[in-house]
């Protein structure tokens, strides 16, 4: 018989599966048809807004910077600016595919157009974290917003944290295309993006149950949470692609 950690272990492993099997399929159904230059950097446009919000991150790493070691762990602190680093290179992998698409420099509107944080920030004014053009990216906000107030909040951070990349099935759908240059050369920044993104999210689900998991309440508020996370995500990656999948 498995013990709760195991069993913790993969039941929430077999939701972040189930939900990045329907993002990979987002990613099948946009390139089952020819699209054209503008589609294709609309949608790596798309993605780029939920890399580049890090950037608002500045501003606490320079706090917590100023308070290292006294209420700033090291670790964590080195944590945030790694993070940042990742977020930001990708946004600065897919900004350069968009400008060999489309032959030149972006302007700094086209770059930031789609910018929406990918989490709730309660330090950040909410106004500052929602982008009008995507409605379903707000709605997260919206969804963690509610959670948090309603459930432990470092419970419900650390089962959200669980959750980036969508479970990289979409990253890894992507990284696996081919057939011409546009497809090879998203497929490498995709690839590149995935390694950083699986680590972000699933495999930190070992460390989330020994950390969190102490009886089987626990286990089922982890489970609810991912369910709820996870299948909003996959609406914000149906939004990042342009919606080639039906509510449905």
């Amino acid at each position: 018989m498995s013990t709760l950690a195991e069993r913790a272990e993969q039941e929430l492993n077999a939701i972040l599966a189930q939900y990045a099997a329907g993002e990979a399929e987002v990613v099948r159904a946009f390139f089952a048809r020819p699209r054209s230059r503008d589609e294709l950097a609309d949608m790596v446009r798309r993605q780029m807004g939920r890399e580049v919000f890090c950037v608002g991150w500045l501003e606490r790493a320079v706090r917590q910077g100023r308070e290292l070691e006294r209420t700033v762990d090291r670790h964590a602190f080195v944590e945030l600016l790694e993070q940042i680093a990742d977020e930001l290179r990708h946004y600065a992998l897919l900004a350069d595919l968009v400008e060999w698409l489309l032959g030149r420099q972006l302007t700094a509107e086209e770059a930031r157009e789609y910018e929406v944080y990918a989490v709730y920030d309660p330090d950040v004014p909410l106004e500052r974290q929602y982008n009008p053009r995507l409605p379903e990216a707000n709605a997260m906000i919206d969804l963690l917003r509610e959670l948090r107030a309603r459930y432990p909040t470092a419970f419900t951070d650390a089962v959200m944290r669980l959750t980036e990349g969508g479970g990289g099935g979409a990253f890894q759908e992507a990284s696996g295309l081919a057939g011409d240059e546009f497809r090879e050369r998203f497929a490498r920044a995709m690839g590149r993006i995935v390694e950083d993104e699986i680590e972000h999210g699933p495999l930190r689900v070992r460390g989330f149950v020994q950390q969190w998991i102490r009886d089987e309440a626990d286990l089922a508020l982890a489970k609810e949470l991912l369910r709820t996370f996870m299948a909003q995500h996959l609406r914000v990656r149906n939004e990042i692609y342009g919606s080639p999948l039906s509510a449905e």
